[in-house]
This record gives structure tokens, sequence and C-alpha cells, in this order.
């Protein structure tokens, strides 16, 4: 008999995590540059006398980690390594706006103020993907500004009329129970039911989201998030002889998610996890390679 062919982990497929309690996957991650799993052990020499070397050296504590480098920012590490779980949000074939909130004062968003910022019926196609903040200019007038200009060519085509990213050529009037557009953003203002007097200075904000597919949102670092150890499933490339491994991490801890914006690059985040002893299961990974028939 001679020798067999040698056992070689080619590539990496993808990166699967899972509730560790229950086993139900959370999600994988499929644009992987490298999961690089080390263990990492300290060494004990014996050392006495006039001996240059040790006696004896015994093993000590040993550290498991998994670095990962990844490409993509799929929702469950969001969850698993921010303590926080994404909220999801369907289709939208109308976009969105948000709830018109106040910021600074109390008379932007009032009977006296504004009531609503809505998407304007008819100019959906013309909402944009940015955050805006609503200024009062006067007691009966307001200023619009926007937080980029990114898709500001999505329908009617949007400018900036100074530096401070104003996109109101001039202040408009807010009227009693009355809509007033927001020039080429699909959004229109409705004046609150009372007589209007805002406050000059006092602001309010909003977000919208253009007609779409689908979108993400989440808010992290709240007092309580809640950070849950998961199970990691790593999956090599397949080779041309069939040969496919995998390397499971029975129980990962993890805090902190990079998220780099780099000119002209798809972004790349490194996140490294530490992996502990699972002890139903008497270890720590379960590692397993196949050549497939």
């Amino acid at each position: 008999m001679t020798e067999s062919q040698p056992n070689a982990i080619f590539g990496i497929h993808t990166l699967t995590a899972y509730n560790v309690t229950t086993g139900n996957y959370l999600g994988r991650a499929r644009v992987d540059a490298s999961a690089e799993v080390s263990s990492e052990g300290e060494l004990i020499p014996l050392n006495g006398g006039s001996s240059k070397y040790p006696w004896k050296v015994e093993r000590g504590l040993i550290t498991a980690e998994v670095a990962l480098t990844l490409r993509e920012y799929p929702s469950f590490l969001f969850e698993t390594l921010l303590g926080k779980a994404m909220t999801i949000n369907a289709a939208e074939t109308s976009g969105n706006v948000s709830t018109l909130t106040n910021k600074n004062g109390v008379s932007a968003v009032a009977t006296t103020g504004v009531a609503t910022a809505t998407a304007e019926s008819g100019e959906e196609a013309s909402l944009k993907f940015s955050k805006f903040v609503v200024v009062a200019a006067s007691s009966t007038t307001v200023d619009v500004y926007a937080g980029n200009d990114v898709d500001f060519a999505n329908g009617d085509d949007l400018v900036y009329v100074n530096d401070l990213l104003k996109i109101t050529a001039s202040p408009l009037t807010i009227t009693t129970s009355t809509a007033v557009t927001i020039p080429n953003t699909g959004v229109e203002l409705t004046g609150g039911s009372g007589t209007i007097a805002l406050v000059t200075g006092d602001t309010a904000t909003f977000e919208t989201r253009p007609i779409n597919t689908g979108s993400r949102e989440v808010t992290v670092g709240g007092s309580t998030d809640v950070f849950n150890d998961f199970g990691l499933i790593i999956s090599s490339g397949r080779q041309g002889d069939g040969t496919m491994s995998e390397l499971d991490c029975f129980r990962c801890a993890g805090a902190g998610l990079p998220i780099n914006f780099t000119e002209n690059a798809f972004s790349e985040a490194s996140v490294t996890i530490s992996m502990y002893r699972d002890t139903a299961k008497n270890g720590i990974m379960k590692y397993r390679d196949i050549i497939a028939s």
C-alpha cells in the first residue's frame, strides 16, 4: 500500500453562525477573505542549578482564537459582535419617510409648527437616501438641510445651495393644516392645526429611504444590549478531487465589529473572537474532512 494523498485545506467557502442553545442557524458570511484559528500555548520550563537549558518543560494555559477577515456585513454579525439584532425592513414600493422629531427646541414639531413630514403623493420616485434637518427661519418659515448628496440624482435632481448643506433656495412657508413641498425630495411638510408660531432656530429631523427592495437598521451601544455567545462553522472550498473541510467552533465570544469606509474599495473588517470549552461536547472545536466520491 502506498502513501495516501496529502490532507490539505484549500480556500474558504462560508462562515456559518449558530445559537449554542438551540442549534438554530443565525446566518452566514459568504464574502470572506480568511479565518485563521490559532491555539497558542504557554510552555513552562523547569530551570535551576548551572544548566543553561531547562530540566523539564510542561504545558500551561492555551488560548484559542479565531481571526476573521470579512468583506460583507451579514445581519448576524451585529447581533453577535455588537449586542443588538438588526431590524430587517421589507421592500418599500413607495419608499419611506421617518417620523419628524424635534431636535432642538419644541416648536418645530407642534400644533403651532409642523405636524408631519410625509412622502408627497406621486413624487415617491424622488425620495433620497439621506437625513434631513428642518430649521425654523422665522415664525412661519423653515429651511431644510440634507446630510449627504450620494442619492441626489434619484428622481428629480437635488443640489446644495450653500456650504451649510441647505437644499431650499428660499424658505418654505408653513401654513395651518396645509402641505408644502420640499422641492425635488419627494417629501412634503404639513403645518399644524393651530396658528403657526415657530421659534427661530428650533430644529427637527427626519430620514428618508427611496423606493427599495429591502433595508436594514440598528442602533448599537444601548445600556440593555445583550451579547450572546455563538457557535461558528468554518467551511473550506471544494477541491478538484472532492476534498472538503469543516471546523466547528463550539462556543465563541466576540465583542466589537469594525466598519470601514475606504476610498474606491469594498469594506473589509478584521475581527478576533475567542473560543472556550463546551462541557457537553467535551472540547472547544471539531475538525472533519472528506473526499467525496
